[in-house]
């Protein structure tokens, strides 16, 4: 960490700042995320969760100092996810706060659960125990019901994609076409996790 340090900022009033000058293209902040299962996720120690995300329908622990990145509209840096760290777009000057665009990060998490719902893959991990799903006008109530109906219903590549982000982040709703139908799904951030709480096809 020794190229960045901690300083007052917006995530549990902390924030990340260059510790000297950087290039663009420089890796910022490396790291390593922990990946959790529902019950270390409920372990975690009060607050932690703050730092939880959920890519394809599971929980992931960002370390410091990438946690407490702060959000900006003029961002410093861009997330390379696939490589794990935070990239320089620009050169940044020692004592500037490195700063992401938090919307490509909610963008992904959405675009991962969509790629496990498409797949089928663990489909009972993405459904909320409560969830809720019609279709032609029949109603399926709780996890085992719905994901039974959704694998015996007909399915297809997801087109028309369009999300509408709750304030909080920790719910959207998605607008959508699949095997001729229309698809309106509405996911909540439960327990650290992207779930699929009510659906609608018809």
């Amino acid at each position: 960490m020794s190229d960045v340090v901690l300083g007052p900022g917006d995530l549990a009033g902390t924030g990340v700042y260059a510790a000297r000058d950087f290039e663009a293209g420089e890796v910022v902040v490396p790291y390593r995320l922990t990946p959790l299962d529902e019950a270390a996720y409920l372990a975690l120690p009060p607050g932690e969760d703050l730092f939880v995300h959920s890519y394809g329908g599971r929980r992931y622990l960002y370390p410091a100092p990438a946690r407490f990145v702060n959000h900006s509209g003029d961002p410093s840096c861009h997330q390379d996810f696939d490589r794990g760290c935070d990239v320089a777009l620009r050169p940044i000057a020692r004592g500037e706060a490195i700063t992401i665009d938090a919307g490509l990060e909610t963008a992904r998490e959405l675009s991962t659960f969509l790629d496990a719902y498409r797949e089928r893959r663990d489909l009972a991990g993405l459904v909320d125990a409560d969830a809720v799903l019609w279709v032609s006008g029949r109603v399926s109530r709780g996890r085992d019901a719905v994901t039974a109906t959704l694998l015996d219903a007909a399915t297809g590549p997801l087109t028309g994609v369009e999300w509408l982000v709750g304030t909080g982040r920790w719910e959207a709703l998605c607008s959508a076409e699949e095997a001729g139908r229309h698809v309106t799904m509405l996911l909540k951030v439960i327990r650290g996790n992207w779930q699929m709480v009510y659906q609608h096809r018809g």
